[in-house]
């Protein structure tokens, strides 16, 4: 499996609010993760890091999960690590509106474990179809779903950014989650919403399987996410399921 990874601050924002990670566990099983502090919180890059740093900690001194023990460990990790976020906010900062996405997949060998709160993305690729796993937790994606406006209207929509649910802001959050079967796909490609504002998905899968090389593709689709004048950091994390040639 290859990955590649890029983050940037993008030629519209002072900082890079963003913060991504790429970690395996004692066993080599592999964690993925893209946090978006939030624009409108304080110190949105502050609960970006510390989500990733409480996160990738517990993981790396874990050892092996099979199918069943998986799917509870990442929620609850998930869940305590909002509560800590939360707490450190309140009781230790004086930044008491601290909040971040959260966008994360577990890979194993048969299995892709995705869990999300916000509007960071995961994406399954494979040459026929581009699917999002996950669900935006945003005001927009209520208004789609409740059939008051289309897909295509959200797309555009002046209020599509604002999130409804992120990490860090109340006490208690819960996750999806969501259980792919790995050997189906050929890409997962996590990102945040800088670089999905703009673009959309024919564009994405167009870009992804233009070149086999995955560095050259997180490249690629971060310029064209900056040639469509995306207003936000943008960051890709893109895993390569299976050896290249094969795709």
């Amino acid at each position: 499996m290859n990955i590649s990874q890029k983050s940037i601050t993008g030629n519209f924002r002072k900082i890079n609010e963003d913060r991504i990670g790429v970690v395996k566990n004692k066993t080599g099983q592999t964690l993925l993760l893209v946090a978006d502090g939030m624009g409108g919180h304080e110190k949105g890059e502050v609960a970006a890091q510390y989500v990733i740093d409480k996160i990738e900690k517990t993981w790396v001194e874990s050892n092996f999960f099979n199918e069943q023990e998986l799917e509870p460990f990442l929620r609850d990790l998930v869940i305590k690590t909002n509560r800590a976020l939360y707490l450190y906010s309140n009781e230790e900062t004086n930044e008491h509106n601290m909040g971040t996405t959260l966008a994360m997949a577990v890979i194993t060998d048969d299995s892709i474990f995705v869990l999300n709160i916000g509007d960071s993305r995961v994406y399954a690729l494979h040459k026929r179809e581009i699917l999002q796993v996950t669900k935006d937790h945003t005001f927009v994606n209520m208004l789609v779903e409740s059939g008051e406006i289309t897909q295509e209207e959200a797309f555009v929509h002046p209020q599509r950014n604002i999130v409804t649910k992120a990490l860090g802001t109340t006490r208690l959050v819960q996750p999806d989650v969501f259980k792919l079967r790995n050997r189906q796909y050929d890409y997962l490609l996590l990102a945040s919403d800088g670089l999905t504002d703009k673009m959309n998905e024919e564009t994405l899968h167009k870009i992804v399987y233009s070149n086999n090389d995955v560095d050259r593709i997180t490249d690629m689709l971060v310029e064209e996410a900056e040639s469509l004048k995306s207003k936000d950091n943008i960051s890709v994390i893109l895993a390569q399921l299976k050896d290249g040639r094969t795709l």
